[in-house]
């Protein structure tokens, strides 16, 4: 059941990084048009500018040149700037954009060119500034655009039709502002609607939780405290039902507490109730690692389950002690008890120790040490070979 919340959450988790990267892959695809349409003016002023130094000798050579190497050093700041969404949206870069496209506009003037030899490279200046600015900060930065090419074509003598085209940069970057805008309330809109449904399905699972933490509440501790009341003077019975509800109340901690696979403290918690039932005995249950089953594990689990036994058959104790934690990179097992103990070096093992315990341990790499001494107690260590790294 703690599982159910766990897993949710998780499945929550998974669905805002899908989310996110939903939103990551929308930004680096504007970006990306800014800066294919920033190559292909780069390419498309090139090819001006070589035609310019060929067929217009009034064109000034280094203007015309110099222009081409601040456009060429321009387009390669772009594509690195267009890595960073940080550094591509941010208003200094846009700035440092629009005034570089202004200079290499003003060179075409300046060379006293016979034509405009920028061509295309203004263009992707509003596809920067749709992405790093706001509708209304683009419109500012196409009318700048506008007025320059205006004032140049006006200072050459131009009729009002092709001063008139400036305008054209305006209503580009119109386009580009509102396209750029919309893609983005689109998916503000995804992402809010993604969130509400999280926020509704979290609800539902907290409250189906609740519900079920009710029931197992009322099916078990309620059950076994109606019980305790019936036989409140047999002091073995009552012993008997508090050590069964501490084992399922722990299990229920447990499964809230713990992640998806609680598998391996399961299967010692198990065993540990049936020796507490089978033989009347108080096990306490201390697990430091979970993981899932394989030979390894449960072949720690089916020794620990022998040693609990012995334990509770000679030792004569009350209590036994079952700990699991992990150990220089392995899984450990201790089951401890305070009992009469017995001298290892002068007591031959039985079947049980040799073939139920190191028998089965060994079969998958592991090691079992049995330290004890008489009325001392004993210890059992199970070492498992499997290497792990949670605990």
């Amino acid at each position: 059941m703690g599982r159910t919340g766990s897993h949710s959450t998780a499945t929550t988790s998974q669905t805002l990084d899908a989310s996110d990267r939903i939103t990551a892959t929308v930004e680096g695809a504007m970006r990306n048009l800014a800066v294919i349409a920033r190559v292909v003016g780069w390419a498309w002023m090139l090819m001006l500018v070589l035609a310019t130094l060929n067929v217009d000798p009034g064109a000034d050579p280094s203007i015309v040149i110099g222009a081409m190497v601040l456009a060429t050093m321009w387009t390669a700041a772009t594509l690195w700037a267009a890595r960073s969404r940080r550094i591509f949206g941010s208003t200094w870069f846009v700035v440092a954009d629009v005034s570089v496209v202004l200079l290499v506009g003003a060179a075409s003037w300046a060379a006293g060119a016979a034509n405009f030899f920028h061509g295309g490279f203004l263009i992707p200046t509003l596809i920067v500034a749709a992405y790093g600015l706001n509708l209304y900060g683009v419109t500012v930065v196409a009318s700048l655009i506008a007025i320059e090419q205006a004032a140049i074509l006006i200072s050459w003598g131009t009729g009002p039709v092709p001063t008139l085209s400036s305008l054209g940069f305006v209503v580009s970057g119109i386009v580009f502002g509102w396209l750029f805008a919309t893609i983005r309330r689109t998916d503000v809109y995804r992402r809010a609607t993604v969130d509400e449904l999280m926020v509704e399905r979290e609800t539902r699972v907290r409250t189906s939780e609740r519900l079920e933490l009710a029931n197992r509440l009322h099916d078990s501790a309620l059950q076994t405290l109606q019980g305790i009341d019936a036989d409140a003077e047999d002091a073995d019975r009552v012993r008997q039902l508090a050590r069964r509800q501490t084992r399922e109340l722990r299990s229920l901690v447990d499964s809230y507490a713990g992640e998806d696979s609680v598998v391996f403290k399961e299967a010692l918690a198990r065993i540990a109730g049936e020796v507490e039932d089978l033989f009347d005995i108080e096990v306490s249950v201390v697990i430091r690692f979970d993981g899932d089953m394989d030979a390894t594990l449960h072949a720690l689990v089916d020794a620990a389950r022998e040693a609990m036994t012995n334990a509770a058959k000679y030792s004569g104790a009350d209590r036994i002690d079952l700990y699991a934690a992990v150990e220089n990179g392995g899984v450990v097992v201790y089951i401890r008890d305070e009992g009469r103990g017995f001298d290892v070096d002068t007591r031959a093992m039985g079947y049980g120790i040799e073939h139920s315990i190191r028998g089965r341990v060994a079969e998958v790499g592991g090691e079992v040490r049995i330290v004890s001494a008489l009325g001392e107690g004993t210890e059992v260590k199970l070492s498992g070979s499997r290497e792990v790294v949670r605990t």
